[in-house]
């Protein structure tokens, strides 16, 4: 009797275990389902994302090398004008060191010219100037 009372025990046990299972296996099956749906979703979703992902990407390395392409020709001109500029600067260099000698020879020889024509109108006038007063001095003298 006690292994009769032991087997309807173990058996009854059995029997809220399984009620008690089948409702926690059912739930459990429907949070998979529901979790297997939103990673579905989840995935259509990643895969877009995804997607336009490499459109930009795609489009950041196309801008990247012609921001590239334009800084080349920018510093192929730079070297270009750096080239004519230095070309002007000997020019103006040679330009200078033939012309200047003689230009500022002949910026001192007017100078020297303008100041002795100065001297001898200021004197002339001056000259001029002095003689009718003596000659005033004298009309009053005799007066």
């Amino acid at each position: 009797m006690p292994l009769q009372i032991a087997l309807f025990l173990a058996s009854v046990a059995v029997v809220i275990f399984v009620a008690c299972c089948i409702p926690a296996m059912f739930q459990l099956r429907k949070h998979a389902a529901r979790m297997s749906q939103t990673l579905a979703e989840l995935k259509a979703e990643v895969s877009l994302l995804v997607q336009d992902s490499r459109t930009l990407l795609h489009s950041v390395n196309e801008l990247s090398m012609r921001a590239h392409q334009q800084c080349d020709d920018v510093e192929r001109m730079i070297q270009t004008v750096r080239g004519w500029t230095e070309r002007a600067d000997r020019v103006v260099e040679e330009v200078g060191s033939v012309l200047e000698p003689p230009i500022l020879t002949a910026v001192r020889n007017a100078q020297i010219l303008r100041k002795g024509v100065a001297k001898f109108f200021e004197t002339f006038f001056n000259r001029n100037q002095h003689q009718p007063q003596k000659a005033e001095e004298e009309h009053v003298r005799q007066q």
